[in-house]
């Protein structure tokens, strides 16, 4: 039986045009996510009810947090940076700030690649990058990992081609499969997933959305292996047990593009923070004048779910 949940009312509403990629870090029990198109960085501390944000000179589309404990890897337009924690302060200031950048790989765009999207971290440690294209329709972008070598160089590896907007990743519990989302063409695909080489194989469907979850953008998982899958052009976020099915809806009437979640606060990881885009942001047309509340981050509790913390990407201190 489907269970659905209804979340009205945002946690913040922070104004933000394209919010994305919350992050929960454990250690300083704080989650941190994006607004790609005002270029700011977000620190939430749920403990206090404070938050802040940075601005930096570049768009950040994904961040993940380092192993180390001293700040994010973020994919940003075109590349990869590096963001010490002591550039994220409290309170609000709007003022610039540095992040630095990861120059030594081998990537390079095409005209027909806008910028990078989604990226996480794998079990391993590496950090998987995918861009996306500037149509629905276009399929030529590409899905790279960033590793450290031993001599501190930074290393790309291509792992995947033809897509048309990377979105969420994730993996079975057992590590053995990952799951990877291609927005325009409304589908999360299942690979065979070989951790020690850090390669895919095997694509298979693994869900195909339609009517009325819209698109599928970011997600996470939960202790039991289901897939969270925030739905853009929808007002929904999703659960899709391990054998594809539909069993949760969480309905937002007032947001209508939401763009990613991740379990978070506290050490069983029961709440559910996400992330939407302004609701005029692509033009969509929209089912209700009343989804006033783009932008802003909600908060789903009571959900009986926890989440798994995702992983940490082992490389290069952010100080160095």
């Amino acid at each position: 039986m489907m269970r659905q949940v209804s979340v009205d009312e945002p946690l913040l509403r922070v104004g933000n045009t394209l919010g994305e990629a919350c992050v929960w870090d454990a250690r300083t029990q704080r989650l941190y996510f994006v607004d790609i198109d005002q270029r700011k960085i977000f620190t939430y501390e749920p403990s206090s009810g404070i938050y802040g944000y940075q601005v930096f000179e570049r768009k950040i589309s994904s961040i993940a947090v380092m192993e180390d404990g001293t700040g994010l890897v973020a994919a940003i337009e075109a590349g990869f940076a590096y963001v010490d924690f002591s550039s994220l302060p409290f309170p609000p200031t709007g003022k610039p700030s540095s992040m630095r950048l990861i120059i030594d790989t081998n990537i390079s765009f095409t005209d027909r690649e806008q910028r990078f999207n989604e990226a996480t971290v794998d079990p391993a440690g590496r950090f998987l990058g995918g861009t996306m294209g500037f149509n629905i329709g276009d399929s030529d972008s590409k899905l790279y990992a960033l590793t450290v070598m031993p001599d501190g160089r930074h290393q790309t590896t291509l792992m995947l081609k033809g897509i048309g907007c990377s979105n969420g990743m994730a993996w079975s519990l057992d590590h053995q499969t990952m799951y990877f989302t291609d927005s325009w063409v409304k589908e999360i695909y299942a690979f065979d997933y070989d951790l020690k080489r850090g390669t895919m194989s095997n694509r298979r469907s693994f869900h195909t959305f339609s009517d009325p979850y819209g698109y599928p953008d970011g997600m996470c998982m939960d202790t039991e292996g289901g897939i969270w899958s925030a739905c853009w052009s929808a007002g929904k976020v999703i659960r899709i047990a391990p054998q594809g099915k539909v069993d949760v809806v969480i309905d937002f009437p007032t947001a209508w593009h939401m763009t990613c979640c991740i379990f978070g606060a506290g050490p069983d990881l029961k709440d559910l923070y996400v992330t939407s885009a302004n609701s005029a942001y692509t033009g969509s047309d929209l089912d209700s004048p009343d989804r006033h509340d783009g932008g802003s981050l909600f908060v789903v509790r009571g959900l009986g779910y926890r989440g798994l913390e995702r992983n940490k990407f082992r490389g290069a201190s952010a100080r160095d």
